[in-house]
């Protein structure tokens, strides 16, 4: 179906999901189709929340944003009309082809509204038959590996599985804004510690983050938390735990600098969450992740070197989510001392580099 790809001159790779974390996992196959497309118009739609994160990719010949929380938000009437003329938007393009990464409802059937005649995206999609051309995906794999199948199939030649991001000069300059306005020395070791996420079920216990931020800060290290307005109450309660003085950046943050706070860092810490990925296609820091959900830490694992992945495994075959009828119990026997194990082996303690006084 791909046969004449001199033919092809406009592309259009969809990319709409509302998960953070599927977008940044889906980096290396939008960077390698944007390289096998190289002589064609490349265009890039995404979730206009993650708008920092697409123009990170070089390349991108348009970058057209899924307006998906004002979808939410606007009036049915405004909703149509915004849909309307994203279909418009699309369609202007004359795209040849269209390649749905992730597969929903939304991004199969802007594929077919926008006129594409060759649709490439997964036979287990949730429309798979909007598709002229489907992609058997390999099973009980890391997702990485669902979005690059697709784009070889499409006819992407796969030489890396890493896509690392970078801060622009304009977020390292608005970063130290912030970190100079509450006092955090950029001088200094700096671990981030990304405590929230969109279900409880997937979070660490307070206690459990008060206790590892204390014990960082003994070792002399700046402990940043990090998240967006919906994590406040999560960091608001470890920081009234705590026993020393940590940073609070929840919500201040654009992903642009968090990219850019990231980039300073010496270590990451986070539940199964989209800053994760964030994290770990930085390529420069180590990273924790700590995983609740049965199956999520082979999905979904940092794919990056130097990670590590802890589990409070309590034997749930199949998770129940908010509706678990243990209390919770796997969040809670991931025990400190095994984090702080596992931390112990990927830095090295600020006092030996920087002396014990802050």
């Amino acid at each position: 179906m791909l046969s004449s790809l001199k033919k092809i001159k406009n592309v259009i790779v969809m990319m709409t999901d509302h998960h953070l974390g599927n977008l940044v996992v889906s980096l290396p196959a939008i960077n390698a189709l944007k390289k096998f497309y190289k002589e064609k118009k490349f265009c890039l739609v995404v979730n206009s929340d993650y708008k920092e994160i697409a123009e990170t990719i070089e390349g991108v010949d348009n970058l057209i944003l899924y307006p998906r929380r004002q979808f939410k938000e606007c009036s049915a009437i405004k909703k149509l009309m915004m849909y309307l003329k994203l279909i418009k938007q699309l369609r202007s393009m004359s795209p040849d082809v269209i390649i749905d990464l992730e597969g929903r409802i939304v991004s199969s059937t802007l594929a077919v509204l926008a006129g594409a005649p060759v649709r490439i995206g997964s036979s287990s999609a949730v429309r798979p038959y909007l598709y002229n051309l489907k992609v058997d995906i390999t099973p009980e794999r890391h997702r990485l590996y669902k979005y690059l199948e697709i784009a070889s199939a499409a006819g992407a030649e796969i030489d890396s599985m890493f896509y690392q991001l970078k801060a622009t000069e304009a977020k390292r300059a608005a970063l130290n804004n912030k970190l100079s306005a509450i006092g955090i020395k950029t001088d200094r070791p700096i671990i981030c510690i990304h405590p929230g996420a969109g279900r409880i079920f997937r979070q660490w216990t307070s206690k459990g983050f008060a206790e590892i931020s204390d014990w960082l800060f003994s070792k002399g290290f700046q402990v940043v938390f990090v998240g967006g307005n919906g994590d406040l109450n999560k960091i608001n309660e470890i920081l009234s735990l705590s026993k020393h003085h940590l940073y609070n950046l929840g919500g201040k943050l654009s992903f642009g600098e968090l990219i850019a706070l990231l980039g300073i860092s010496s270590l990451y810490i986070g539940n199964d969450t989209g800053p994760l990925h964030i994290a770990s296609a930085m390529g420069t820091l180590p990273v924790v992740g700590l995983f609740f959900r049965p199956g999520a830490d082979v999905a979904w694992y940092p794919f990056t070197k130097g990670a590590v992945v802890l589990k409070g495994d309590a034997g749930c075959r199949k998770c129940k989510g908010n509706k678990c009828q243990y209390d919770l119990e796997c969040t809670k026997r991931l025990s400190p001392e095994e984090v702080k194990a596992a931390i112990s082996g990927l830095i090295t303690t600020s006092e030996e580099v920087y002396g014990k006084e802050i």
